[in-house]
């Protein structure tokens, strides 16, 4: 069963080059209907929400009326838990992950055996654009710098055993600590010589900025992708342009696993929309305009385990309206710095989001930032520089870039530590109150 079922899912998944915006949507919305026809059969909050609220599944057509229910947030989850599972279930037999409690307490989250084949198999729509790079996907080799445990090595590692069709699919992988001492890791590039190196982005961008300024080399990758966290614009010009290495991002959470990938061609992340829907609202939980930065909502339309539609991730991204050069009809988001409930606050006057000092900061061609307000009269910038950056120019233009966007009487403290604070699960957060 499980052989056939991913059969069903994979065999057109990569096509989507070829479907029009038309036939994706059909796609998307199907989905839609299904997984709430689901929740409010199964799942007892959507149930009781809808009830209360006057909905049935016949209100909800297409994935624009995925508005008409509330949004979920993180406490909602934290606190009702069980009610985002369906009746009778049996946890033993979803995959329990963790979210790494990067917007604050870490979250639960099931997944079902067949949600996740049908999230892998829309991710073969991300892979198949690394063919021109590392050829045979059966046989490329890969190393990845993330955390130990993580939501990735756990599905991995129940794939193994539940959807072995799926497994054998997979390519050899070794795994180096986003922690890891980068001498550690150029010494265990050498011995694994990857086509593909993954994981975080500032462990990424940490390890290419110790191979540049050591000296060191290794048998460089045909490619990187970065997930989880940033690479830097400075660092991703130090990987594409002095090492010639080919650069993807993709975007995934726990709670939603491929949400979205970047081509190449085009800015941006292509949306599996009818995997994975996204809505960006502004601050009053209204659709943003395109263009418009907002907060990420994202429905799970194929995982049955915890059932999560309309849910706030608590990134900040933007609609792209124009076609993507590529061709594909996947609908493209812009992702932004910071955290939707990570403002910079002023007194007497209205917050400000850290992507506000995002773009000046990334022109000032840094090699990483992070930006710290622990009261609110006091702002550090962190700044690890390029080699050879004049580090008092760099002060001076970053005090004048926080009078000019946060406050004209705010002197900002500039540090310029060796490494920049990580959570516990290793992501370097923009922001931190």
């Amino acid at each position: 069963m499980e052989f056939a079922f991913l059969l069903s899912r994979v065999l057109g998944e990569p096509r989507d080059i070829k479907l029009s915006a038309g036939e994706m949507s059909k796609r998307r919305d199907d989905a839609v209907q299904s997984i709430v026809h689901f929740a409010y059969d199964n799942v007892p909050w959507y149930g009781r929400v809808m009830s209360a609220l006057g909905i049935s599944p016949e209100d909800i057509q297409s994935a624009p009326d995925l508005s008409l229910l509330p949004i979920i947030e993180h406490d909602d989850l934290l606190s009702n838990s069980k009610d985002f599972l369906p009746r009778g279930a049996r946890v033993e037999e979803f995959v329990e992950l963790k979210t790494s409690g990067s917007s604050g307490a870490p979250r639960t989250i099931y997944h079902d055996v067949e949600g996740m084949i049908a999230g892998w198999a829309v991710k073969l729509r991300e892979r198949s654009l690394r063919e021109k790079y590392v050829g045979d996907l059966k046989k490329y080799r890969s190393a990845s710098l993330s955390m130990e445990g993580d939501s990735v090595e756990r599905v991995r590692a129940h794939m193994r055993v539940s959807a072995p069709a799926v497994w054998k699919l997979l390519p050899d992988s070794r795994k180096f600590s986003a922690f890891e001492d980068p001498a550690r890791v150029v010494e265990g590039l050498r011995e694994w010589r990857p086509e593909r190196i993954s994981g975080y982005g500032s462990a990424l961008g940490r390890l290419f900025r110790y191979v540049v300024d050591s000296g060191m080399d290794f048998p460089l990758p045909r490619l990187v992708s970065f997930s989880s966290d940033s690479l830097s614009s400075t660092e991703r010009q130090i990987i594409e342009k002095h090492f010639g290495v080919p650069v993807l991002g993709v975007y995934g959470a726990t709670e939603a696993f491929s949400i979205g990938y970047e081509c190449g061609e085009g800015e941006g992340y292509h949306v599996n929309e009818d995997a994975a829907f996204v809505r960006i609202v502004d601050r009053e939980d209204r659709d943003a305009e395109p263009g418009e930065p907002g907060s990420l909502l994202v429905s799970n339309l194929v995982n049955r385990g915890t059932v999560l539609l309309n849910y706030r991730l608590g990134d900040v991204a933007a609609l792209i309206p124009e076609p993507c050069p590529c061709g594909r009809s996947l609908p493209r988001i812009r992702l932004l710095e910071g955290r939707d409930n990570a403002w910079i606050e002023r007194p007497g006057a209205p917050p400000v989001h850290p992507f506000r000092l995002s773009g000046p900061l990334n022109r000032l061609e840094v090699g990483r930032w992070q930006i710290v307000q622990p009261h609110i009269d006091r702002l550090i910038v962190r700044i690890l520089p390029t080699p050879g950056q004049d580090r008092a120019a760099l002060e001076a233009s970053i005090r004048a870039l926080v009078r000019e966007v946060v406050r004209p009487d705010l002197e900002a403290e500039v540090e310029f530590p060796s490494e920049l604070d990580h959570t516990r699960s290793g992501k370097v957060l923009s922001f931190v109150r």
